[in-house]
């Protein structure tokens, strides 16, 4: 790190170390496509290690009392659950998710309306049609390894 590096802020200095890694790294392939998706795994990998790691670190801190437990705070918002120095550590908490409750609509039609409980199952289960939403996990493997 040179004396430039020193004067970085905290962020700076993550994101110059990220953007040097792949010159530190000796790569498998040296084709442009081979580098490409080997940098594509690098990533992949980090973002990997860094959750597990980040993981670990906030379950420590939590069992340590240095964090409040953020699984405990319920009300809508930003909290700081945590500071030192000139770092804070905040969770925002969102607005409770309304969910569709079938069994409340299918007991209000039937005592309001007396609409069969049966008849409004069979209703809700017409009315659904397929959507577009999709989840798509890319993985990037070395061959050979394991």
């Amino acid at each position: 790190m040179s004396n430039l590096d020193t004067n970085l802020g905290f962020q700076a200095q993550i994101y110059n170390d990220l953007e040097e890694m792949p010159n530190r790294i000796k790569f498998p392939d040296r084709t442009n496509r081979g580098r490409s998706f080997a940098m594509l795994m690098m990533w992949k990998r980090v973002e990997q290690l860094a959750l597990k790691k980040y993981t670990s670190l906030l379950e420590n801190l939590v069992k340590e009392e240095q964090l409040d437990d953020p699984s405990k705070i319920t009300t809508p918002g930003n909290h700081v659950i945590g500071e030192s120095g000139k770092i804070a550590v905040q969770v925002n908490v969102s607005v409770p998710r309304r969910e569709f409750n079938v069994d409340w609509l299918c007991k209000k039609l039937e005592k309001d309306y007396k609409v069969p409980v049966g008849i409004t199952r069979q209703m809700i289960e017409e009315a659904k049609r397929p959507g577009d939403t999709q989840v798509r996990r890319i993985t990037v493997a070395e061959k050979g390894a394991g």
